[in-house]
């Protein structure tokens, strides 16, 4: 059997594919051409950008006399390329590189951006079938070719493809399952759609570049902001309709979050734009994807190409790591970049969380916890908002590791919890509106009814104020921002919405403002746990957190962070009190340096 030659520095090995058509059910015939990236006479190829599939169901696969075995999955690939007289020279990174040397993985793993960035194209192969993907295809195609094509088919013109349009479910599920198929649940896609020069997808024997769908993405998310919103309306009011029909053949995939996986790829290809600045942006944008090795959560993340790569080329690609020290070291690597403790925000301990790395301290993401997409979506625009905050003003972070894991730093207890009160309604759940908000504000001491105008001066008035402000996690939309009294009479419609027994009997202009301040509501508060400190100060935290509970600024952080005591102390200079990490929260007249006014006395403290 033969044995591949090792790779230079700067080489890659290439596939070339062919088929003897005289045989029956013949295997491709496929050898390796090794090239060095330095060439200029570096040759011309495609990379496949595919899923792996069941590491388990492996066949035996020849390449130039090595018997290498492959997933049944990429079999099928190559079949049905070579089936097709793909004649062009191919990458594939299961082949190309040697999976069980780990330092050349290592080393190929970091040159993969450059790998798919110089490919003619990168071939995203879908599926073998095409059949189920026909009509959702043509869909795209539609709405790529017609930026005034209208998606709610009540609206015209709008799109339609045999008769059928968005609302009728054949379609629908055809739009679903392109979207649906794993490609678009794995980590190391992402790095592949975003650094090719063109995507080419394929379905069968059916082809669609990357630009036309990410065209019709644009052009529907358009729609759906101005003028198709009522798709996602449904008879009671709420932000739901036919995009957020289940589909039981897709795991129960809704239209509207298939269309968010293309949405997050839009998101890192024009990461500026979208704010998605470092390592840290883009691994968390992705934290809802799948791949075999949870190391890959960050390496597959490396070769990006984004504004502030300082933290990528802090951490090498190293496969001879545990899986929780990699995710410390990003943490930490994170914290020194930055010089903010802005990582401290995707610390996520909720109990819906599926954590899988043991022995993480409490102050280090699990980047491989499983979590629903409701809160992933809310969890992303509340960490993207950290920006606006600046808690602990201009003051830089003191972070000390000790080999335990244990971190030294200090801070300044400004609160205790006096009380928690649960979050926004989770999908599904049976807790009216009404009943939480007036949770909510009895907690804060306010009567069950809003004061009609909060902008008084009685403690009263200003108590309101601060609880519309709250609610919102202390920020606003551009439309409200000028006047407090417009913030207010959205407050007021969003109440009378979310507290009504029908809101479908509001007028539909006060269902749109309802729409648009709920959303700032869920940003919040879903997943999240409402609480007022002893002070009576209003804020939104992490679900664990309890009563008794303190609450912090720590120099470097943007928001303040509830942790909570642990009764040991052994081995701290000074005897340091030592904290478990509950997470970060928004708390009412502490975001923008309020509590760091004065210089208040800062104390040494561990945090495990």
């Amino acid at each position: 059997m033969a044995i591949r030659t090792p790779l230079q520095k700067d080489e890659i090995r290439l596939l070339r594919l062919s088929l003897d058509k005289a045989v029956p059910n013949s295997q491709p015939v496929i050898t390796f051409e090794q090239v060095s990236l330095s060439d200029p006479d570096f040759p011309s190829f495609v990379a496949l950008s595919y899923v792996w599939g069941d590491l388990e169901d492996t066949l035996p696969l020849r390449v130039s006399g090595e018997v290498i075995p492959a997933t049944r999955n990429l079999h099928v690939i190559l079949q049905c390329l070579s089936s097709a007289n793909f004649d062009q020279l191919l990458w594939v990174d299961a082949l190309c590189i040697n999976q069980n040397d780990l330092l050349e993985r290592a080393a190929q793993v970091a040159l993969m951006g450059g790998i798919y960035s110089r490919a003619s194209y990168v071939l995203a192969f879908l599926s073998p079938l095409s059949e189920p993907f026909d009509l959702g295809l043509d869909f795209l195609q539609e709405a790529a070719r017609d930026s005034e094509l209208h998606y709610e088919p009540s609206l015209s013109p709008h799109i339609s493809v045999n008769g059928l349009t968005a609302s009728s479910e054949s379609l629908r599920e055809s739009l679903i399952s392109f979207f649906a198929v794993p490609w678009w649940t794995r980590v190391w896609t992402v790095q592949e759609y975003a650094l090719a020069a063109k995507v080419i997808f394929q379905c069968g024997n059916r082809q669609m570049e990357g630009g036309i769908v990410l065209t019709a993405f644009r052009n529907l998310a358009t729609h759906e902001r101005k003028c198709c919103w009522a798709a996602r309306r449904a008879a009671d009011g709420n932000a739901r309709g036919f995009l957020d029909y289940p589909s039981e053949a897709n795991n129960g995939l809704t239209l509207f979050k298939a269309t968010l996986r293309i949405n997050n790829l839009n998101c890192i290809v024009n990461a500026e734009e979208f704010g998605v600045q470092d390592l840290l942006g883009a691994t968390s944008l992705f934290r809802t994807r799948q791949c075999s090795d949870p190391r890959d959560r960050v390496f597959g993340m490396l070769g990006l190409y984004l504004k502030d790569d300082n933290l990528q080329k802090m951490l090498p690609t190293d496969y001879t790591i545990s899986t929780g020290l990699l995710y410390r070291n990003l943490a930490m690597a994170a914290i020194e970049s930055s010089q903010t403790l802005d990582v401290l925000s995707h610390v996520l301990h909720r109990p819906s969380i599926h954590k899988r790395t043991p022995g993480l301290p409490s102050w280090v993401p699990d980047w491989d916890a499983l979590m629903d997409d409701d809160y992933h979506l809310m969890y992303q625009e509340r960490t993207d908002k950290l920006r606006h905050f600046s808690a602990s003003k201009d003051l830089k972070p003191k972070w000390i590791l000790r080999d335990s894991g244990l971190v030294m730093t200090h801070g300044f207890q400004f609160a205790k919890i006096a009380a928690t009160a649960p979050g926004y309604p989770e999908p599904g759940s049976t807790t009216g509106g009404k009943q939480l908000l007036e949770k909510w504000r009895q907690l804060s001491g306010l009567p069950r009814e809003p004061i009609a105008s909060p902008n008084g001066d009685s403690d009263e008035s200003k108590q309101e104020w601060a609880f519309q402000r709250s609610l919102c996690g202390n920020v606003t939309l551009s439309q409200w921002a000028d006047h407090s009294c417009d913030h207010t009479a959205a407050y007021n419609t969003w109440h009378s919405w979310f507290t009504h027994p029908e809101p479908a009997s509001l007028p539909e202009d006060a269902r749109s403002t309802a729409r648009e301040f709920d959303f700032l509501v869920q940003i919040a508060s879903l997943g999240r746990c409402f609480f007022v400190t002893e002070a009576g100060d209003m804020a939104f935290g992490p679900e664990s957190a309890q009563a008794g509970d303190g609450v912090f600024i720590i120099p470097g952080g943007r928001v303040p962070y509830v942790l909570r005591k642990v009764d040991t102390s052994d081995g701290l200079e000074g005897q340091a009190q030592v904290y478990e990490f509950v997470g970060d929260a928004i708390v009412d007249c502490a975001m923008v340096g309020e509590k760091v006014e004065g210089s208040p006395l800062f104390q040494d403290m561990g945090i495990i």
